[in-house]
């Protein structure tokens, strides 16, 4: 098919051909970090022939030869069928038209597309009425730019090129496409969420950058660093595999949604949003009966223990009347002072195995569940990190004190039937130097 087009375009594809897929997995992994860089390049490199071949058919009209209703047409019919990527395609060719430096950058493998494009746009959107050999100055800078800077920093440089050329207007220019492009962010934002009646929630949220930076960097501060199994370590036997990026990041976001201070939040009808856990006597004492949110959500007995010695919720005990007997305890939480005490002795989460650090951990009653009645004080405190709060809540692991004062956990029969105490490595650590000394 190739040789009734172009040879030349055939012999690329004859050279394509003579490389093996499974070529790539035989090489070094420099080999294969220098094979990734090197085919990003020639993609560039291709799709620059491919947008000069959909803009010359489009200029010569060349699907009205073929009986095509446009040129899109004719590019989706002629392979993948997909419409909206040959739409795409030609509104990123025209939009490259304009910039012949950019063009010829993109055919050499030098920028990418979207550094191309991101280029294209800016030269096209200059404020002012600069003129030809301004406008080359701005393409010629920002293409050497292209080459050292990320396509974001490209993009934050991309907003101050007016310097090159008006560099005493170059603040108020920034500053003036920053407001336009909050404006446009804020009206194109919107939000969403539904119930999949499976005991989840899906939802999509479209959020300005700085609002969105926000977000991304809370939720990357809560994503602790990921544990490594140990296989001696039984306690590791609770974990499952690493979890991908998209679960540690919804692990973090459950957290902030945990965390956000609803005492600060807006009433509704004099009603404020904290959320109370609803248990009756009995389930609080054994533990053998879910428990119920103010807003209707069942939740296992386990959770709603969690739930209550780790944040601000409000539980509310019931003894089989629609009153509850007890509307939760003023002294739930531990206070600073004793947070202070317990990050000095613990230095993060102390599970076995775990490095969370302490600004990750919340303060666990370790002799008595608050839900149980335990007693807020700086004898019970110890520093745990939001996954292993709910293996201790779930798992049903026993905390105990040593002589020497440091936490060791009691593993459940079914992850070591002996229940072996375990400590984590830094108090064995401290054990070891203390005995050692």
């Amino acid at each position: 098919m190739f040789e009734s087009i172009s040879p030349t375009l055939a012999d690329v594809a004859r050279l394509l051909d003579a490389i093996d897929l499974d070529t790539y997995d035989n090489m070094s992994p420099r080999e294969q970090i220098a094979a990734c860089e090197a085919l990003g390049r020639l993609e560039s490199r291709v799709k620059a022939h491919q947008l000069a071949a959909a803009a010359a058919a489009d200029r010569s009209e060349a699907a009205s030869t073929i009986g095509a209703t446009s040129t899109g047409a004719m590019i989706a019919n002629g392979f993948g069928g997909d419409p909206t990527a040959a739409a795409r395609l030609l509104k990123q060719a025209k939009k490259l038209e304009d910039v012949s430096a950019t063009q010829q950058a993109l055919a050499r493998g030098e920028v990418s597309l979207a550094q191309a494009e991101l280029i294209a746009d800016k030269v096209k959107d200059l404020p002012g009425d600069p003129t030809d050999a301004q406008r080359e100055g701005c393409e010629t800078q920002l293409l050497d730019d292209a080459k050292k800077l990320s396509l974001k920093d490209l993009s934050r440089r991309a907003d101050r090129i007016t310097e090159t050329f008006a560099p005493d207007d170059v603040d108020a220019h920034e500053n003036e496409t920053l407001a336009q492009r909050e404006a446009r962010a804020r009206k194109n934002s919107y939000f969403w969420m539904a119930d999949r009646k499976d005991g989840t929630y899906k939802g999509e949220f479209v959020i300005p950058e700085a609002q969105g930076e926000m977000l991304k960097n809370a939720l990357e501060a809560l994503n602790a660093p990921q544990i490594k199994k140990a296989e001696d370590d039984p306690a590791m036997a609770v974990l499952d595999d690493k979890p991908t990026y998209g679960q540690q990041m919804a692990s973090a976001f459950c957290t902030l949604i945990e965390h956000l201070p609803a005492d600060k939040l807006p009433d509704t009808a004099g009603v404020g949003v904290t959320v109370t856990v609803n248990i009756d006597l009995k389930s609080l004492i054994d533990g053998l009966k879910a428990g119920t949110l103010s807003t209707g959500c069942r939740i296992s007995v386990f959770e709603a223990r969690r739930m209550a010695c780790e944040h601000g919720l409000l539980p509310m005990v019931f003894n089989g009347k629609p009153l509850p007997l007890d509307c939760g305890r003023e002294q739930r939480l531990f206070n600073r002072a004793q947070r202070r005490a317990a990050e000095k002795r613990d230095r993060g989460c102390s599970f076995p195995g775990c490095d969370r650090p302490p600004s990750w951990c919340v303060g666990h009653h370790a002799r008595k569940h608050w839900a149980k009645g335990g007693a807020t004080d700086l004898g019970d405190i110890v520093l745990i990190c939001a996954h292993h709060h709910r293996v201790v809540h779930a798992d049903e692991w026993e905390i105990r004190f040593a002589e020497d004062g440091y936490p060791e956990y009691i593993p459940p029969a079914s992850i070591d039937p002996r229940r072996r105490p375990l400590r984590n490595s830094r108090f064995r650590a401290d054990f070891s130097t203390s005995t050692a000394a």
